[in-house]
């Protein structure tokens, strides 16, 4: 009689007793990880925004922004479902970081359970001894202890959640349903789908988990069946329209409204590279030393076959694997397939944003981790008897623990990592960026100027980086009223990069504090045709405006509040506008009162100057009673408030409006 049962099959039932000790373990052990985790990233906590972190928090989300809201967000931008969880934690945290820094935590602790549970459901030795090297391993500092990896952290979940999900629609699926039992297969078919889509728009690089899914059917079954490929062509669907999503929103969204361009590469050049990236991240993931945030880039010769070698080393060791695949060479395959799968869409093939940074950097193999981690720590786990097993398991997860405790104190504050950072590369161009800003926050200009003067002489591999630098040198010494010298920066800031929208507002306004108004409005005219923003709008207007062009102000108001309908100020002015401009063509009588009784009700007509801007588009559109009792409203708050000029001002105003008559502005050069 034939007594082997099936790899993934539904486990026998078991006494009471019995279950109550394995829920015991269960919480026993997820405690543990969860005990271990918030010690390993105590530094951290409460610990503060790193690089992106609040940018990507606050001015960067479209959520707290005002540019969306949770209804019309989705599909809107990229990692919609980790800006909406930013926003959520903004609402809680607000300015302070330690809540941010906790909820990553927890989310990678609750990473590592659902791996422990994923391995043990799949019968792999160990289970709980991967999912806790996962948990403590260095690598995986990069994405717990910046808040903007969220995207990282809310995804892995979701992506364990799915595949956990479909082995159970396999199981059902596989095992006979008795009699008046109900099949959940489809059910479970059902969360899985959701469970994916839910990761996807938290980060689409878990697209390849449909491939990780028919690998693991092959290392299950030994191959790979039509109704394999059937169960799976859902997943396969989703990661088709959310991957082609992904690489035009990279490439014509991300890069191209921040004015960045990649250099180009042939597709020699880019299979180099993927072969280098490979096996740099094994490395990392087999002996996590020498960690940076920004690792040195290499230069690859597409006509030398030396660069080729990894490439071809990669291939000569899946033949191996291959030819033993009945044997060890099966295990390997799956989990260094897995790897290489999952890490596809980080290997340089696509356009991505990244690419201006980085070739590599540690946040970029979080999900992919996993599986060198579960191969080698399972080796380990099925070599050794129970007795050698557990004080070696002890001792390594000990170490990596202190590696991973010693890597989060890097973290603890942004000069830190920068210092750390540059202790490891000091050609680091953006270390040298983003230290020379701090400095100069604190003043220390001294160190800044020597800081952004490295950074500008390295010769990155983005003209956008070089460029950065001079716009930073620029603006400091712009602060010392070292007015000529800045200029030099700037216009080498914009020779170098011409998309660089920082380097072009700055210029402005230096330019505008020299009476230089015209040329400013060339530099923002660049700007906004580049990064049509609310800052730069606001600023365009306000010189539109101070040269006499009261049509163009008023468009670039207008333009400003259709990105943020509720800011008082911008409603305000344009209301004025459109109340007293002295051309018809821009006086709008009951647009101006709308917009100023808007811009009144948000500041609760506590500001008297709109007030009196609602006294004057009640007068445009010819509401002479509501115009009279505005405006001696406004004298009241004024004189109370001792604002006695604009006080005068109004009564001024006030016989006007009693003769049934609006308040216009003299043309330009009466």
């Amino acid at each position: 009689m034939n007594s082997r049962q099936p790899t993934t099959g539904t486990p026998a039932p078991q006494p009471p007793a019995s279950r109550t000790e394995n829920v015991g373990r269960l919480w026993l052990g997820a405690v543990f990880i969860f005990v271990l985790l918030f010690l390993v990233y105590s530094p951290v906590l409460p610990g503060s925004f790193l690089m992106d972190d609040h940018r990507l928090v606050k001015e960067d989300n479209g959520l707290v922004n005002g540019l969306f809201t949770p209804f019309n967000i989705w599909f809107q931008t990229d990692f919609t479902l980790s800006n909406l969880a930013l926003w959520l934690q903004w609402h809680a945290w607000g300015e302070h970081p330690g809540g941010y820094h906790a909820v990553n935590i927890l989310l990678h602790g609750l990473s590592a359970v659902l791996l422990w549970r994923l391995l043990a459901r799949l019968k792999i030795p160990g289970a709980w001894f991967v999912a806790a090297v996962f948990a403590v391993h260095p690598v995986c500092v990069n994405s717990v202890a910046r808040i903007a990896e969220i995207k990282n952290t809310l995804s892995l979940p979701f992506f364990l959640l799915s595949f956990i999900f479909f082995l159970r629609h396999d199981s059902s699926r596989l095992n006979s349903i008795p009699p008046g039992r109900l099949n959940f297969a489809p059910l479970w078919l059902g969360l899985a789908l959701i469970a994916f889509v839910l990761a996807l728009l938290s980060k689409t690089s878990t697209v390849m988990l449909p491939p990780v899914l028919l690998a693991c059917a092959w290392w299950q079954r030994g191959r790979i069946t039509r109704q394999d490929v059937l169960r799976t062509s859902p997943f396969f669907v989703l990661s088709l329209g959310f991957g082609l999503m992904s690489v035009w929103f990279q490439k014509h969204q991300a890069l191209a409204s921040a004015g960045q361009v990649l250099a180009p590469e042939s597709f020699g050049e880019r299979l180099a590279v993927a072969g280098r990236v490979f096996w740099f991240y094994l490395d990392k993931a087999l002996l996590p030393l020498n960690l940076n945030i920004v690792y040195p880039q290499w230069k690859m010769d597409a006509h030398s076959l030396a660069a080729y070698l990894p490439v071809i080393l990669l291939g000569v060791g899946f033949i191996v694997c291959w030819r033993f695949r009945r044997q060890w060479g099966r295990h390997a395959l799956f989990g260094l397939g897995c790897f290489g799968v999952a890490l596809f869409p980080v290997l340089g093939f696509f356009d991505s944003q990244f690419l201006v940074r980085w070739q590599v950097s540690d946040h970029l193999q979080y999900l992919p981790l996993m599986a060198p981690v579960a191969l080698a720590a399972a080796a380990l786990a099925a070599g050794l008897n129970a007795k050698i097993l557990r004080p070696v398991a002890g001792v390594l997860i000990l170490i990596l623990a202190v590696l991973s405790f010693q890597r989060a104190q890097a973290f603890a504050s942004e000069e830190k990592l920068m210092r750390d950072t540059l202790a490891k590369n000091p050609n680091a161009w953006s270390a040298h960026d983003n230290l020379g800003v701090m400095l100069a926050m604190r003043q220390d200009y001294a160190a800044a100027i020597g800081h952004f003067e490295t950074a500008a002489s390295l010769d990155p591999n983005q003209d956008a980086a070089k460029a950065s630098a001079h716009s930073n040198l620029g603006q400091l010494l712009a602060i010392q009223g070292k007015f000529a010298a800045a200029e030099t920066h700037y216009r080498a800031a914009i020779e170098i990069s011409p998309g660089e929208v920082a380097a072009h507002k700055r210029f402005a306004n230096l330019l505008g504090q020299q009476g230089r108004i015209r040329e400013a409005m060339n530099q923002l005219l660049i700007a906004v045709s580049l990064q049509p923003d609310l800052d730069t709008r606001l600023q365009l207007a306000g010189l539109f405006y101070q040269t006499g062009n009261h049509r163009q102000a008023a468009e670039q108001f207008r333009k400003a509040l259709a990105l943020n309908p509720d800011l008082p100020e911008p409603l305000n002015n344009l209301a004025w506008l459109q109340a007293t401009c002295s051309e018809d063509t821009v006086r709008n009588g009951p647009e101006s009162v709308r917009h100023a009784e808007r811009a009144c009700r948000l500041t609760g007509y506590q500001q008297s100057s709109f007030i009196s801007t609602l006294a004057a588009a009640y007068a445009e559109a010819g509401r002479f009673t509501e115009a009279v009792a505005t405006a001696e409203m406004a004298v009241k708050l004024q004189t109370a408030h001792g604002e006695m000029q604009l006080a005068e001002i109004n009564k001024q105003l006030l016989p006007l409006y009693r003769s049934r008559k609006p308040y216009h502005e003299r043309p330009a050069g009466l």
